[in-house]
């Protein structure tokens, strides 16, 4: 068993070392940092969640929803911290 992790990790040590490259990085010339910043940030309704005005305080949102009669959807991770906040 600890030959095997040792051969695997011998392997993939040594496809790293084919991976490494010495070729610099391009730069990205200033004229399209605009445009290409524009074309990854999310678009108007491609990610309707992101436009909800989300509650991160329980309480007030158990009362909001009581108030306008809404359910309550609680989200979390396996954390247990959906802000990523550990």
């Amino acid at each position: 068993m600890i030959v095997k992790h040792l051969v695997a990790s011998l392997v993939l040590g040594s496809a790293s070392m084919f991976a490494w490259c010495d070729d610099p990085v391009p730069e990205i010339p200033a004229a399209d940092v605009e445009r290409l910043l524009a074309a990854i940030k999310p678009q108007q309704g491609e990610s309707p969640w992101r436009e909800i005005a989300w509650l991160t305080n329980v309480t007030e949102a158990r009362r909001k929803a009581s108030a306008e009669n809404k359910p309550l959807v609680i989200f979390t991770a396996a954390d247990g911290s959906p802000l990523s906040r550990t």
